[in-house]
């Protein structure tokens, strides 16, 4: 007796897609929300943009000074000191807790109180002892940057080409190092300065005003990249971990430093306008003192709708009076007055006609996170390391320290404008940052070798990223903050395994 079989029979078919062997799964990231603010926390933010609205044509110089006078117009003036008692008075920054009328969403995102993350941004605004400062007024979103009122020292780095920028394409990860200097001059106006140059652009911010005007201005990666030239220039020396084993592929170079970030200013982009155009983002501040001005006018205003703006609105007339007088009288001493009789709008900026557009700078401080956070991972930020420029005194300069004090900068920026609150700033660095640790994720894993890294974060937290050769082909990456094994930031959980070619 005979018996076929069939050994040949095809049951299963492979189909195109599916990732490539040997290459880094793909990470699917969900963004945050916007920030949830309590009825006391949106006070204290309306209250900081009014107050940074009054200083905008102080010096810089004259910000230490708490007898410094501030004149609002012909009859009426403060000074720095009074201003920050106003501040003071306000709950969130007198170590209170949160408004008796509990936290409230702003954003149609889905309902989680004010928590930790709050209770952060408002120890950022503190100094050691829990008071409010006018340094860390300046400086309440980078952990440690609340040391002085001075810029980052890579402004003075920051060369303008005269080049208007254009979009063009990224030249290859291994093109000559030339050909990414002329993409960065080309596409964001940055090059590198000669030295003893004049920095006509760091001259003109003698006040908060000249650093908003220029901030929004330029494009959001020339002074990083600028600042990556510099360093190059100077041969700054990379992460030690970065070099690879002995014998293996070379580490990493100037082409690799520009490629990243002109790969995460990418991705970071996307980032803000995807969150940009969410139907459940945060209002502008600008919108929201409108409708405290609308509120104040009305003989109910408890009629006038929402309760958490009434209740930050309550909060400000009765703990801040004198902050909402100066502004009002600000308002009506502007030409043309911004309205008749007493207005609780965000005084415009002197030369502006109206206050800016939400989509303004709206990537700013998400690109300005990612940016800082590579500058700060890829060069040696260890304290001997430190990178010594002439002319400049002292023991040279802190890569890391300037790297946060740059973005804060940028940050700053933005709130003086009046068209970005200090919690969205908050966010947005953080949100760069965690798109550069993912970035430098991917490229760890494509390199399939040991590699390391590490850097201090915008929290002041120690970030460790390092990547060993996997058992399938594909590195595998690890991250560690304060020694700690840590989830991926932005990760979402996956329920399912990923599809592959077999």
């Amino acid at each position: 007796m005979t018996i076929r079989t069939t050994t040949r029979e095809r049951r299963f078919q492979v189909i195109d897609g599916g990732r490539v062997p040997g290459a880094p799964a793909p990470v699917p990231l969900s963004l945050p929300e916007p920030p949830v603010m309590s009825a006391s926390e949106l006070a204290a933010e309306m209250a900081e943009l009014y107050a940074l609205s009054l200083l905008r044509d102080v010096p810089f110089a004259a910000m230490a000074d708490p007898h410094h006078v501030v004149r609002v117009d012909a009859t009426t003036r403060f000074t720095l000191h009074e201003l920050l008692c106003e501040l003071r008075s306000l709950s969130w920054f007198d170590g209170g807790t949160f408004s008796a009328r509990g936290p409230v969403v702003l954003a149609a995102h889905g309902s989680r109180a004010a928590d930790g993350e709050a209770d952060h941004r408002r120890e950022l605004r503190l100094n050691g002892d829990g008071q409010l400062t006018l340094r860390t007024l300046f400086r309440g979103v980078v952990s440690g940057g609340a040391s002085d009122l001075r810029f980052s020292a890579f402004h003075a780095s920051d060369c303008l080409t005269g080049e208007a920028p254009e979009s063009c394409p990224r030249p290859a990860t291994d093109a000559p190092l030339s050909s990414w200097v002329r993409y960065v001059e080309r596409s964001a106006g940055a090059g590198l300065g000669r030295p003893g140059a004049d920095d006509v652009s760091v001259l003109s911010w003698r006040t908060p005003r000249g650093l908003a005007e220029d901030m929004r201005a330029s494009h959001p990666c020339r002074t990083f990249y600028s600042a990556a030239l510099m360093l190059l220039a100077r041969g700054s020396a990379f992460d030690p971990g970065l070099n690879g084993p002995a014998g293996g592929p070379p580490g990493v170079n100037g082409q690799t430093v520009l490629s990243s970030m002109a790969e995460t200013a990418e991705r970071a982009f996307d980032a803000a306008m995807r969150r940009h155009s969410r139907a459940g983002r945060l209002s502008r501040p600008a919108v929201f003192a409108a409708r405290f001005a609308a509120m104040a006018g009305l003989d109910d205003p408890a009629g006038g709708g929402n309760d958490t703006i009434l209740a930050a609105l309550d909060e400000l007339t009765r703990h801040a009076p004198n902050l909402m007088t100066w502004v009002a009288r600000r308002n009506a001493a502007a030409k043309p007055p911004a309205c008749s009789g007493e207005s609780l709008l965000l005084p415009v900026m002197p030369g502006d006609d109206d206050m800016p557009h939400r989509a303004d700078c709206a990537a700013q401080g998400v690109i300005a996170g990612a940016m800082a956070t590579l500058l700060k991972a890829l060069f040696d930020t260890r304290r001997h390391a430190r990178l010594r420029m002439v002319g400049v005194p002292g023991g040279g300069i802190d890569i890391g320290a300037e790297a946060d004090r740059l973005a804060a900068d940028i940050a700053l920026s933005r709130s003086v404008s009046g068209g970005w609150f200090q919690a969205e700033n908050h966010q947005d660095l953080r949100l760069g940052e965690a798109l550069a640790i993912q970035t430098i994720r991917l490229h760890f894993e494509a390199a399939r070798t040991n590699l390391s890294l590490g850097f201090t974060d915008f929290d002041g937290r120690a970030v460790t990223v390092s990547a060993h050769p996997g058992a399938l082909g594909a590195g595998h990456a690890s991250l560690r903050i304060d020694g700690r094994l840590a989830p991926w930031p932005l990760e979402q959980s996956r329920t399912s395994a990923h599809l592959a070619v077999v």
